[in-house]
């Protein structure tokens, strides 16, 4: 008996030895999982003029004339389909017709730039269809011309912006 009570003090002794130390334990718990990058690359936007916006003749001590966006002037959109756009005319003071040295009668001002898309119903965006195509127009108000205006060919370039919303 006394040789099974030292042999079993010897297991438990050992035993206590194992739980005591790590060798049982186990890593920290610990899990992995893979997620995915993506990305979606859409068409640029492109504009293209494709009918200027034309006053017409005016004779000295004319009042003011304004032309609409549908029969103004007129740009040509391409980018990805079904997508809004914003658009951007110049600002009042922004734009001014010149002839000769850009003198003394020799200026007029175009003001009160707006615009309307054929492919949106409001007034401040288009709309691609679905090819990714669309058109505008864009109108404004040419000034009174005074009784002393130099007569001559009046030109001046505006800058129309469009982005993506």
């Amino acid at each position: 008996m006394k040789v099974i009570k030292k042999m079993f003090v010897f297991i438990a002794m050992a035993g206590s030895f194992f739980v005591g130390s790590n060798a049982f334990a186990q890593g920290g718990n610990s899990a992995s999982d893979t997620g995915t990058a993506t990305a979606s690359v859409i068409a640029s936007l492109s504009l293209t003029n494709t009918a200027d916006l034309a006053f017409g003749e005016g004779i000295q001590g004319d009042a003011s004339l304004a032309v609409g966006p549908v029969t103004g002037g007129q740009f040509s959109v391409v980018g990805e389909g079904l997508r809004a756009y914003n658009i951007t005319v110049p600002a009042d003071g922004t734009v001014i017709m010149t002839t000769g040295a850009g003198g003394t009668n020799e200026t007029i001002a175009v003001d009160t730039f707006s615009y309307w898309s054929n492919g949106a119903s409001s007034g401040s965006s288009g709309l691609l269809n679905g090819p990714g195509l669309d058109t505008f127009g864009v109108g404004a108000v040419r000034a009174a011309l005074g009784a002393s205006q130099a007569p001559g060919s009046y030109t001046a370039t505006y800058t129309v912006t469009i982005i993506y919303q």
